[in-house]
């Protein structure tokens, strides 16, 4: 696993939480982390700590598919900051520790990533109260191993469920639960759902902090308008970008451009942005990076030449307008396939399709968990069509 000062969480702005971890190993095939994640007030540690124990049983075989090989402790505060506690820890150990199976033969079946919950607290019936409130709300799945109940979290799980049901004293980003369903028409022949209202412009939609071997920084979406005029024009006009857009030219081109795309009735378009960690994992500023175009399918020309779109099928264009943000991808694509899951849970399948020449592109899409459904002739372009499934999603990496 990483080690790291501080987690970000998903609000807006980002909430910070220091940690403090201390790595045992009592046999070969165990390891224990045990660590303290504090509320920062004013630069100072409060008082307030989240103190999360983790049991990693590696090396060791599993006696079934979904027997967990981590086990997370977790000391319950018997007030109604547990949910926030049980989340944060949660979040501490999908977003920072390792995914990767250890101990798995090759050509065996991978277990999902899971984890098995231990609630701890003072109250004897806390615990149980707790798992109870915590299975309704869809983050606990109550199994019977061995003879006993275990409280089992799976990674997929954890990250389609919003951070607002768990984060009630925080800012966070609110995916409000799916409305009743009515159709309507539109171009008088294509029937689908009525659409909800994209997010208020200039205000951050989804945060997220992404650590890799190739970043420590926090990601976010706001939407575009019209002041992103020269930022879209800058991107529009870098040759490796219109290559595959072909929308380069003059600044009037890009103005009529932003014009549609705001104009839309089917989809809403997106500026992301990175704010890297210094050395002490302190926040160095928002730079913007990318550009992306987030659609309804069912409304889209796509849906002519893809079978079987569901309703709440959602589509997205993108571009990196910024060299420097290049080796970032997999941090993108994790991040933008997230919200779309999460912002609807009704949407089963995203879809892409780039062209078919941009091969770095397809490759990234296909170890992501893309798969090619064929290819097609739109008619500005020979496309790839590429198809991501819910139940086929694994969780953010």
């Amino acid at each position: 696993m990483g080690h790291f000062n501080f987690l970000y969480l998903p609000t807006d702005p980002p909430v910070a939480r220091s940690l403090t971890s201390e790595v045992s190993r009592p046999s070969e095939e165990l390891e224990v982390v045990t660590t303290a994640i504090s509320i920062l007030e004013n630069g100072n540690s409060s008082s307030s700590t989240i103190r999360a124990t983790l049991e990693s049983s590696r090396g060791r075989a599993l006696a079934a598919p979904n027997e967990p090989q981590d086990h997370l402790k977790v000391q319950l505060q018997g007030s109604t900051a547990d949910l926030e506690t049980v989340w944060t820890a949660l979040y501490w150990y999908f977003q920072y520790t390792s995914d990767v199976a250890v101990g798995v033969p090759k050509g065996r079946p991978v277990p999902e990533r899971c984890v098995e919950l231990i609630l701890e607290s003072d109250a004897p019936s806390r615990p149980s109260e707790l798992a109870a409130q915590l299975e309704r709300l869809g983050l606990v799945d109550i199994q019977i191993q061995a003879e006993k109940q275990v409280h089992l979290v799976f990674a997929n799980v954890f990250w389609q469920l919003s951070p607002e049901l768990f984060l009630s004293s925080l800012n966070a980003h609110r995916y409000l639960p799916a409305k009743p369903l009515r159709y309507t028409l539109s171009n008088g022949a294509i029937r689908h759902p009525n659409r909800p209202r994209p997010p208020p412009q200039r205000l951050p939609f989804y945060t997220r902090h992404c650590i890799s071997d190739k970043v420590n920084s926090v990601f976010k979406l706001r939407p575009v308008d019209m002041s992103d005029l020269d930022l879209i024009h800058k991107w529009m006009n870098n040759t490796r970008v219109s290559e595959f857009w072909g929308e380069q030219g003059p600044i009037e081109h890009q103005k009529k451009f932003l014009e549609t795309c705001l104009a839309s009735k089917h989809s809403f378009t997106a500026i992301g942005s990175w704010n890297d960690l210094d050395a002490e994992g302190n926040l160095t500023g928002w730079k913007d990076a990318c550009f992306f175009d987030i659609y309804w399918v069912k409304e889209d020309h796509l849906a002519r030449y893809a079978n079987s779109v569901q309703d709440w099928d959602r589509g997205v264009h993108l571009l990196v307008g910024e060299d420097w943000a290049r080796g970032r991808s997999t941090a993108w694509l994790d991040s933008i396939v997230h919200f779309m899951f999460l912002s609807d849970p009704r949407t089963q399948s995203i879809y892409l399709e780039p062209r078919v020449d941009n091969e770095l592109f397809i490759r990234l899409l296909t170890r992501y968990g893309f798969y090619k459904v064929k290819d097609f002739a739109f008619p500005h372009k020979q496309a790839a069509l590429m198809k991501l499934d819910r139940d086929h999603w694994k969780g953010c990496r």
